[in-house]
């Protein structure tokens, strides 16, 4: 065991960083919430947090003594976690690079492909993708619903400390990978059906995944990636618990078509009622992170000239939606 840790800092708190400090708050790991405005900070500082885990069980916690304004804040960390969208990311790192010791990293938890916007940092970032989905309930309880892990790479290419797994599990599960690419183009792929196909609809993971036409745009949308990556030449990595890529996108290595229907609607049983993130934001009426989802398959399919008509159908209707919101 650990007898010493390493700084930790969250910035940006949200269901997905919340997950990860109920991790460091039940195995007494030290670690401070930079806050960024007062509301939130004495919102924090007055209401216990409760949150559920994936095996059923409530836990209550107060983060009181982990709180700190970030104009306040005179502590130096090892590493950061971001938890911020993506169309926030410069705006938060330029706000924590001083807070960084002269060796420490950023952890970015984005979708998508955070690390490619921010390559002269390349030395300061360790990607996380991230194979849980915690929402918040109508009591404001946060509820995770599957075990998931948390993947990070290095984005030079080398695996970060194993001191994570001491770190954060058995809580949340953690796989440390030089193959950082292959997890964050694998997750980008389910993301682009979870997140950018369901919010173009507005619908749950159940409504998507049981309708037989949704689910055949699922598939296309999917092998339209499959072909991007395989051009790209990266080699899939599969996020533990989710399903290869390369098996459902048709094309070499697919799996027959009807398994294929089988396994997305045993996902849409599982899920039912899970309203994805970007389902949510719409919901809200806020702006979603469509183009660094399959916004981000777009501007690589054009670089290299391959079509991708499914996914620039799924762009065009988010955004649609979005100024039909009035999305703020």
């Amino acid at each position: 065991m650990l007898t010493t840790y390493p700084s930790i800092a969250i910035s940006g708190i949200g269901s997905v960083t919340i997950t990860i400090v109920q991790s460091l708050y039940q195995n007494k790991i030290p670690f401070q919430i930079l806050c960024r405005n007062q509301t939130r900070f004495l919102s924090l500082k007055n209401s216990p947090i409760g949150f559920q885990g994936p095996n059923g069980k409530l836990v209550q916690f107060e983060l009181t003594d982990h709180l700190t304004m970030i104009q306040d804040n005179q502590e130096k960390f090892d590493y950061i976690f971001i938890g911020c969208k993506n169309q926030n990311l410069s705006e938060y790192l330029e706000e924590t690079k001083s807070l960084l010791k002269p060796n420490g990293k950023w952890i970015l938890i984005q979708n998508g492909i955070p690390e490619q916007q921010f390559k002269s940092y390349k030395n300061k970032i360790i990607g996380g993708v991230v194979g849980w989905n915690t929402q918040t309930l109508s009591n404001h309880t946060y509820y995770q619903s599957n075990v998931g892990s948390l993947i990070l790479g290095d984005v030079t290419g080398t695996k970060p400390d194993p001191l994570w797994n001491q770190i954060l599990s058995p809580y949340i599960p953690v796989v440390l990978t030089d193959k950082l690419s292959g997890y964050r183009w694998h997750k980008l792929a389910i993301n682009s059906i979870i997140n950018g196909l369901a919010a173009s609809k507005q619908l749950s993971l159940g409504e998507l995944f049981l309708n037989r036409k949704s689910r055949s745009e699922a598939l296309e949308t999917l092998t339209e990636i499959k072909l991007l990556m395989n051009q790209l030449q990266i080699k899939e990595q599969v996020v533990p618990g989710s399903f290869s890529i390369q098996k459902l996108g048709e094309g070499p290595g697919s799996l027959p078509r009807w398994i294929s229907h089988l396994i997305l609607i045993l996902l849409g049983l599982k899920y039912f009622k899970i309203r994805t993130s970007m389902v949510q934001d719409l919901d809200a009426r806020r702006k979603t992170e469509i183009e660094f989802i399959n916004g981000e398959v777009v501007k690589t399919a054009k670089e290299l000239g391959i079509p991708v008509p499914r996914n620039e159908w799924i762009v065009l209707k988010v955004k649609e939606l979005e100024e039909s919101n009035n999305t703020r």
